[in-house]
């Protein structure tokens, strides 16, 4: 593996870094540690002094800021134009970013315009036994494989998928080097002019879900949508949100946006209740990371065992209504 430092190229909403930048943070962090290198974050943006020290309370060594009026809302070729810029001074050895609509825009630009090996959307990422090279592991086959990728060129670019590790942790006392560049940027360079930003609503069961601390899902082993009451009805005795896996958005059962898993959301609630799910790894890599996790379904065999806190071995049918009218009785 060559010399260079590990980078993290921000992402900021709504004033602040990104859950998903905080997630790629900490497994940059990980690596930097293991490898030995200095983990950069790179912040490029307007009037971002606040992100750039964000970025050193959660984990990095030293942070590259652009601070630039032409770069204070997300523009393809001018953030490319900045990045490249950056990663042809400083020679980073790893860069990562957020799978997002435009970290995956930003690494595709660059890692064709610089010829650099880039794996996209990544759920895990792991080092070698000899710590020379990386594992990038990605879905394929909608999320019923996955790939271990390695890179041939020396410098590594990938984008990390949101859930994919855990928040990195905020520490206000960590020392940070703020390293300031400039865009070297006109407004011919960008090509396109911003009009305007419009936030589009987000589905309230999938804000539901991605915010909760309990969330109940439910697989084919309901038997049918008119079982589907069953979830909902658990998830609202215990004040949670309502999951579900591939196999039942498909078929219809529920709305898609609820669908956890590779292809859906990722969730890490302190409690995920999984009612008829076999534990297909499409689904599982979506919910492993849960604080508790409590399997019902009538296979001892069911592979979401593997992965279960607790597990009952029985017809759902038998345990899901009791156990919601002793929650609602106990209210």
């Amino acid at each position: 593996m060559k010399k260079g430092n590990i980078w993290v190229v921000n992402e900021a909403s709504e004033g602040s870094l990104s859950l998903i930048t905080k997630e790629t943070m900490s497994k940059a962090r990980e690596l930097s540690d293991e490898l030995n290198k200095e983990l950069v974050a790179v912040e490029i943006g307007y009037k971002n002094d606040e992100l750039a020290k964000e970025s050193g309370y959660y984990g990095a060594d030293k942070v590259i800021q652009v601070d630039d009026e032409l770069l204070e809302n997300y523009n393809t070729l001018g953030y490319a134009k900045v990045l490249e810029t950056l990663m042809e001074k400083y020679d980073p050895a790893i860069v990562m970013l957020p799978a997002s609509h435009n970290g995956r825009d930003l690494a595709g630009r660059v890692s064709a315009k610089r010829g650099v090996g880039l794996v996209a959307d990544c759920s895990s990422v792991e080092l070698t036994e000899d710590k020379e090279d990386i594992k990038w592991i990605r879905p394929s086959f909608d999320g019923k494989l996955f790939c271990d990728v390695r890179i041939l060129s020396e410098t590594m670019m990938a984008t990390i998928g949101r859930g994919s590790f855990v928040e990195a942790p905020r520490d206000e006392k960590r020392e940070i080097e703020i390293i300031k560049e400039e865009a070297g940027l006109s407004e011919e360079d960008l090509k396109t002019k911003f009009i305007d930003f419009e936030k589009a609503d987000i589905n309230p069961l999938l804000d539901k879900l991605l915010n909760s601390k309990v969330v109940v899902s439910g697989g084919r082993g309901l038997g049918g949508p008119e079982n589907w009451q069953l979830v909902e009805e658990l998830a609202d005795a215990l004040g949670g949100a309502v999951g579900a896996t591939k196999a039942v958005v498909d078929l219809g059962w529920c709305d898609k946006d609820i669908q956890v898993g590779v292809t859906g959301v990722q969730v890490k609630p302190d409690l995920y209740i999984a009612l008829g799910i076999s534990g297909a790894i499409q689904h599982t890599k979506g919910m492993e990371n849960s604080a508790t996790i409590i399997a019902i379904n009538n296979d001892p065999d069911a592979p979401i065992f593997n992965i279960a806190s607790y597990g009952i071995v029985d017809d759902l049918f038998n345990i899901v209504p009791d156990l919601i009218k002793e929650i609602k009785n106990r209210k």
